[in-house]
């Protein structure tokens, strides 16, 4: 857990504030979502006169953790409290001038853009901060079954239901402990699960044209035409980034998926060789086996996979 004095100050701007809007990054994840919304629920408890906000709408695959229906707008007087996002530019919604922003996240650092900051790479996902959080001022913060809820979906979703290296003894006696206040951990898990038909069709997909090298790269194009054409949007994919990971003949994969407006975000995962610098080159970055970047066209997804072949046959 981080120093006292970080949470402290965490703990004080909240309680100073009486509106509190929680943001968190573009195209989310379960851990995105469970951490917003299990902060948001977590402190709607702890200070029912508040005016405590999630920020942007919830893609339709997520819904089932936390769904948002507010119109109301931050102003700079108003607390702004980012989650589990890395850099400012990925901030899903904009953020007032001069509001004070406080950021919490387990990504690598290279975008202290908060005026408090707490980060901390060796948590397994953000979720698992808040928790800490809450652990750490059990006077001021109250967790109950639905924030629990939308914070064990966080973890699961990130460790990939405790399957990742940043999965700990620490990770495992905090999802205990958030199953003790309540949670449906069946519930959950089955939701993590979930395919549509569109998505058991990309599965299949994904598993037939995924190209696989000598060296144990796996890579895949995705476009819009073949998303469209299982009925998906933009972001479902998601569902199925973590698949080739279950191919024995796979150490690290590469997933081009093609963005409405004609880019690519690129996937970077592995098994066990860091790729994160591979990411950051391209302007991208993350976790050293779970990384992401945005590249202009196909001409760029090119040079990517070439790059990382070369890493790869070194």
């Amino acid at each position: 857990m981080k120093s006292n004095a970080v949470l402290d100050a965490i703990v004080s701007s909240i309680e100073k504030m009486d509106r509190i809007f929680v943001y968190r990054h573009t195209n989310p994840d379960p851990d995105a979502i469970g951490t917003q919304y299990g902060l948001v629920q977590g402190l709607q408890t702890s200070f029912p006169s508040k005016t405590i906000i999630t920020m942007d709408a919830v893609p339709t695959p997520l819904a089932w953790i936390g769904q948002s229906d507010t119109t109301v707008t931050p102003t700079a007087d108003d607390l702004i409290v980012v989650v589990d996002c890395a850099n400012h530019q990925r901030i899903a919604g904009a953020i007032p001038t001069d509001a004070f922003v406080i950021k919490i996240d387990h990504h690598p650092n290279n975008d202290p853009f908060g005026q408090l900051n707490w980060v901390d790479e060796t948590y397994s996902s953000c979720a698992e901060m808040i928790y800490d959080l809450f652990a750490s001022h059990p006077q001021q913060l109250t967790l109950k079954t639905a924030a629990a809820t939308s914070l064990y979906a966080g973890i699961i979703g990130d460790t990939i239901r405790f399957s990742t290296p940043e999965t700990t003894a620490r990770t495992l006696q905090i999802a205990a402990n958030l199953a003790a206040l309540g949670v449906d951990v069946t519930a959950v898990s089955h939701h993590e699960m979930d395919l549509n038909p569109g998505l058991s069709k990309l599965c299949g997909y994904v598993l037939s044209q995924l190209t696989v090298d000598d060296h144990g790269l796996g890579y895949l194009i995705l476009t819009q035409k073949v998303l469209s054409g299982f009925g998906l949007a933009y972001g479902e994919e998601d569902a199925v980034v973590s698949l080739p990971g279950s191919l024995t003949n796979v150490n690290v994969w590469l997933f081009f998926i093609e963005t409405p407006d004609g880019k690519f975000r690129v996937h970077f995962r592995s098994k066990a060789l860091p790729i994160n610098a591979i990411a950051k080159e391209f302007n991208g970055g993350g976790h050293p086996l779970a990384s992401g970047a945005f590249v202009p066209d196909l001409t760029a997804v090119k040079q990517v996979l070439q790059r990382m072949q070369a890493y790869m046959n070194d």
